[in-house]
């Protein structure tokens, strides 16, 4: 799998500082699936992590496939919400660790930047959590209130893949819970940590699937029998 774009002819070297957007992951570049496991909107929950304007900003510069990565959540979170799917936003308290681009996007100047892009801003009902590392799991009620909501699938998109990504998902599968990280609706600094992350993820504990194929789990009409 690779998601690095290809010089055409005529186009000039990438050289050290230069900036060349990424794509998204289409279905036939997934990591294949081991678990076994079928996604169920009745044992779901969609988690959210990371969808504030700074964290946004930092990767709109780094080249990241960035409006795709916010219209690919907010066709989750408008079937989870179809489906009668909890949705649960996961936000940082402050810097968290040493990831380049969290300390890239530092503290928040204003309101602006610590507020939710707009594609996927809360809704009446959605929990909203504050983690305090990277990981949605770290310090947070997020695991009781998957056991009090009898959810135990986590559908995980949001920033950064390589970060919070990776973490919550391997949290999610130390605490027996099945994580399904959409590979098109998350996103880093590069294509290589992108990559990195859903490769990782694939091998040691979790599932790694698309927007479309959640997006039709989720539609209540859609049999059960065609899940991911």
């Amino acid at each position: 799998m690779s998601m690095q774009p290809r010089l055409t002819e005529g186009q000039p070297e990438m050289t050290p500082g230069s900036i060349f957007p990424y794509v998204m992951p289409t279905p036939a570049m997934l990591p294949d699936d081991t678990t076994g496991w079928t996604l169920d909107p009745s044992r779901a929950a969609l988690v959210v992590l990371n969808l504030q304007r700074r964290f946004v900003r930092v990767l709109d510069q780094e080249g990241a496939p960035v409006p795709q990565l916010l219209a690919n959540a907010s066709r989750l979170v408008s079937a989870a919400h179809t489906a009668g799917v909890p949705v649960i936003h996961s936000v940082p308290a402050g810097e968290r660790g040493p990831a380049r681009y969290v300390r890239q996007s530092g503290p928040p100047a204003d309101r602006d930047g610590d507020a939710f892009a707009e594609q996927v801003e809360p809704r009446t009902g959605d929990a909203v959590l504050t983690a305090r590392k990277h990981s949605a799991f770290a310090r947070t009620r997020l695991g009781g209130r998957l056991r009090d909501l009898k959810r135990d699938q986590v559908v995980i998109a949001g920033l950064f893949a390589r970060v919070g990504v990776l973490m919550t998902a391997a949290d999610a599968w130390v605490q027996d819970l099945e994580p399904f990280v959409v590979a098109d609706a998350v996103a880093d600094a590069s294509a290589g940590s992108h990559e990195f992350a859903l490769e990782w993820i694939a091998d040691t504990c979790g599932a790694v699937t698309s927007t479309d194929d959640v997006v039709t789990v989720f539609d209540p009409a859609v049999p059960a029998a065609e899940a991911v």
